[in-house]
């Protein structure tokens, strides 16, 4: 009997240890498909972040020249623009919690705590 009582204490503490080995293997996997995914999406972001930069920075030389040429004065024209963008860049400023933090710190929480599906365990 007691033999009995001892190998199955070993077997459950054997069976309790593998467990716990796959649960921190399974969360290895998890924390590695998450930030995998956050970095490829950070890549992804910054590189078409480049591209935008250019399109936009084109672009606002173009609009630039036209509003010289209509207005007669490159200098003016390019004037313009960058006051426009100096608005715009103070509005940003002012809205910056409200359009990006939020947005960021949701982000990182649901990446720190995502939601379990019950049915893996």
């Amino acid at each position: 009997m007691k033999e009995n009582i001892t190998r199955d204490l070993e077997e459950l503490k054997k069976e309790v240890e593998e467990y716990v080995q796959v649960r921190i293997d399974l969360t290895k996997l998890h924390i590695a498909g998450e930030l995998s995914r956050f970095f490829s999406g950070i890549m992804a972001k910054t590189v078409l972040l480049y591209l935008f930069f250019f399109v936009f920075m084109f672009f606002s030389l173009a609009v630039a020249v036209l509003v010289g040429n209509q207005l007669g004065s490159y200098a003016l024209g390019f004037s313009l623009t960058a006051l426009f963008f100096l608005v715009v860049a103070i509005i940003f400023w002012f809205l910056r919690k409200k359009i990006i933090e939020r947005h960021v710190v949701k982000r990182f929480i649901e990446l720190m705590f995502p939601k379990f599906d019950h049915n893996e365990e």
